[in-house]
């Protein structure tokens, strides 16, 4: 559905909001919410949707430039601009070149806002360089791999393993205990192993099953 309105960006802009439970609201009035709400309310009853409920997103200790309203705008931005995706990721060749394809943006109504009806100062809402990094080492990376993986094309694996490599460590409470051992973590690839290790061993309290536990203890108990 969403590939058959790539090319308006409004039309997507209003399917994606409007299903998101977010066009409800009849006390705002500005005319791009109007416009949206009007858009969404034809494609709804075209394609026969039915929207979820707004309450679901999360805007408490959120920063405003991460607010679902604002992903959900740069979502449409990227849908807009993606035409055959996935067959540009697999020729792509350096993370530089990855990061360009994943460069996105909310449109000119959301320089003003963080919300529908609420003005602000101006500022352009494209995505931040830590937000780009998560998706590409979270979404893109791993797809990237396990189409390889599927596909039997050890080339593909080798450079989803690379692009890791090349990445900085992802940025996360996770990673920061990490650190806080006197561990120096010098790309994505090895922050990632991290994270995994911890959410299978550490939280699940099997030290005794993880390589580094077991030798961690083993040196406690020698100092004891």
């Amino acid at each position: 559905m969403l590939a058959k309105h790539k090319n308006n960006k409004f039309q997507l802009e209003a399917l994606l909001f409007g299903q998101a439970g977010m066009l409800n609201d009849d006390e705002i009035n500005d005319d791009y919410y109007l416009q949206l709400k009007k858009e969404y309310h034809f494609l709804k009853a075209k394609y026969k949707l039915q929207a979820i409920e707004k309450h679901l997103w999360k805007f408490l200790r959120i920063r405003p430039s991460n607010f679902p309203t604002i992903r959900i705008a740069q979502f449409a931005d990227l849908i807009f601009k993606s035409s055959h995706l996935f067959s540009k990721v697999l020729e792509i060749k350096k993370v530089k070149e990855l990061e360009t394809l994943f460069f996105i943006e909310a449109g000119n109504y959301w320089k003003t806002h963080y919300k529908f009806g609420k003005e602000t100062r101006f500022k352009d809402k494209k995505i931040g360089k830590t937000a780009l990094n998560s998706i590409i080492i979270n979404t893109v990376i791993p797809v990237l791999f396990l189409y390889g993986k599927e596909k039997d094309k050890p080339e593909t694996i080798e450079k989803a393993i690379s692009f890791l490599e090349n990445i900085k460590p992802e940025k996360n409470n996770i990673v920061k205990k990490w650190e806080n051992t006197g561990l120096k973590i010098k790309n994505a690839y090895f922050s990632q192993a991290l994270i995994q290790l911890y959410n299978e061993y550490c939280i699940k309290k099997r030290c005794l099953d993880c390589r580094i536990g077991h030798l961690y203890l083993q040196n406690k108990k020698a100092d004891v």
